[in-house]
């Protein structure tokens, strides 16, 4: 009786299901334990990656400031260069327009000797001023020099730092623990990409590349993009110029300043008289010759200064639409420049030089006398534009497919970085960390949550995967970007220090057209998110 009722009791059956129940309650909560920590690994994974790809970054752009403060002290010896020769052209002329009176004064009683005391003066100032620009010039040029050799040793050390990545950024890949570092994923592709981009800011694939390139100018060569980085210095420089420097500032009433005129207006037309001034940096054509005592003339500082007279008449009877100059002595100083070469000290019109001719005779023979005064002392003084450190010279908005296409983003740099985390790093994880173990119950069953081949991904006629690491992957890709703030619009260039680091989308990066991943369809798509 008690075994029937035994038999046909139903008490302990929900014993049965909380057993078969709590199984897979109990799967479900390490599944999820394993799901939250593959997520967590995950998110650390790309941090990872980030931080290393904006560290990369913000390194290209530290150094892409730094050659723009180079350029800018190189632009700054420039100008001073210029500022020097306008200083001595503007007393070699004033000592020049003072010779002939001061030959003159010389003859009378009382004051010759003080005269003559004063021409001394003037003579020794001059000659001490030739000296102290013929010293400067060279002296600057030189310092140029050593400008430009440390910002390619900036770059060269940059671009090898790139080369040897991820070595040389061991911070950016540690894992959760220092025995099983993040792994970079394509270590021989990615940081020869990332190095190359770098280089071709410059325009050249290579960083050893672009360096032969910018001593070119050392010799003008006849290649336009050399010629176009020395075009652009030269342009950038004289904009450096003060006005008095340029031309002399606004013309004022006194003689002695740089840049003055009067003008007197009278019936039949107007008179003017004055000074006018100009000094800049410029350069020939290569190969060109511009004086038979100079095989082949480079870059120079002209600086010049010239008195002109003018008479704007307007006859009843005679219709003049040009102005008439009767009056021109100029003094030029030149770096680099053969003396006598453009000193033009007397140049009046055909009318106006036989007129005067015959009222004063002494006069043309005065000015001669005064315009050997300005004639610069040594005859040639050593100028020479020095290399830099210039920017890509062409550059488009879309990036160019292949390693060696050109870059796109108006030649930004970028850099890509991909760390993937081993999927066998879970089975050698410590044991108080409840992931990749195998569970056991009474030695008779068992669930194993480790890691093996088999756990990845396997998509059917799709081999694209095959090229990731076995685990978890992440990638980021950062742009060095150029940007005046407020409202200012203009090209990149490495003479303004505007240049900082961000993340970017891996898609728009030039590094990711370089890899030409845009064939391989799924392994895009994974990237690409």
């Amino acid at each position: 009786m008690m075994l029937h009722d035994l038999q046909k009791s139903e008490d302990g059956q929900t014993l049965v299901l909380a057993a078969v129940f709590g199984v897979v309650v109990a799967l479900c909560v390490l599944w999820t334990v394993n799901v939250g920590r593959a997520v967590y690994d995950k998110v650390q994974l790309q941090s990872a990656a980030d931080e290393a790809a904006y560290s990369q970054a913000a390194v290209e752009a530290r150094v892409m400031n730094y050659t723009a403060y180079t350029n800018r002290a190189m632009v700054v010896h420039y100008a001073s260069i210029m500022a020097a020769t306008s200083y001595l052209t503007w007393v070699h002329f004033m000592y020049g327009g003072l010779k002939p009176v001061l030959n003159e004064l010389k003859v009378l009683p009382d004051i010759g000797e003080i005269v003559i005391e004063i021409d001394e003066v003037l003579q020794t100032l001059v000659a001490v001023l030739d000296a102290a620009v013929a010293a400067l010039v060279p002296l600057l040029s030189a310092a140029n020099m050593m400008l430009w050799s440390i910002q390619e040793g900036a770059w060269a050390a940059v671009y090898a730092k790139l080369l040897l990545a991820p070595t040389a950024w061991p911070e950016a890949h540690g894992g959760d623990t220092p025995d099983h570092a993040y792994q970079p994923i394509w270590p021989n592709v990615i940081p020869a990409l990332n190095a190359t981009t770098f280089a071709q800011t410059r325009g050249k694939l290579t960083v050893p590349q672009d360096m032969a390139q910018s001593a070119k100018m050392l010799v003008d060569s006849k290649d336009p993009d050399v010629q176009l980085a020395r075009m652009q210095l030269v342009e950038i420089a004289n904009s450096a110029r003060q006005p008095w420097v340029a031309h002399g500032g606004d013309p004022s009433i006194s003689p002695l300043g740089r840049h003055w005129k009067w003008k007197l207006s009278f019936g039949i037309g107007d008179l003017e008289i004055g000074n006018v001034a100009r000094t800049e940096l410029g350069a020939f054509a290569p190969g060109t010759s511009r004086n038979s005592n100079v095989a082949n003339q480079l870059s120079q500082i002209w600086s010049g200064e010239r008195l002109q007279g003018r008479a704007d008449l307007s006859l009843g009877f005679l219709s003049l639409s040009d102005k008439i100059d009767f009056l021109s002595f100029a003094a030029m100083d030149q770096a680099f420049a053969a003396k006598g070469s453009a000193f033009n000290y007397w140049s009046p019109g055909v009318v106006s030089g036989t007129v005067l001719a015959a009222a004063m005779p002494g006069f043309a023979a005065a000015l001669e006398l005064g315009g050997g005064a300005p004639l610069p002392t040594p005859d040639q003084r050593v100028f020479f534009l020095s290399p830099y450190v210039s920017f890509a010279p062409h550059a488009q908005s879309t990036p160019g497919f292949g390693p060696t296409a050109s870059l796109g983003n108006f030649a930004q740099p970028d850099v890509l970085v991909g760390l993937a985390k081993e999927g066998v790093d879970y089975n050698r994880e410590p044991a108080g960390i409840v992931v990749g173990k195998k569970f056991t119950w009474n030695n008779k069953a068992s669930v194993d949550l480790g890691y093996t081949d088999a756990d990845w991904p396997n998509v059917i006629g799709k081999g694209n995967l095959a090229l990731l690491h076995k685990g978890l992957n992440a990638f980021a890709a950062a742009q060095v970007y150029y940007h005046r703030p407020g409202e200012w619009r203009e090209q990149p260039n490495l003479f303004n220090p505007l240049w900082g680091a961000r993340l970017m989308p891996i898609a728009e990066s030039n590094v990711y057209a370089k890899l030409g991943l845009s064939k391989v369809p799924l392994l895009q798509k994974y990237l690409s998110h």
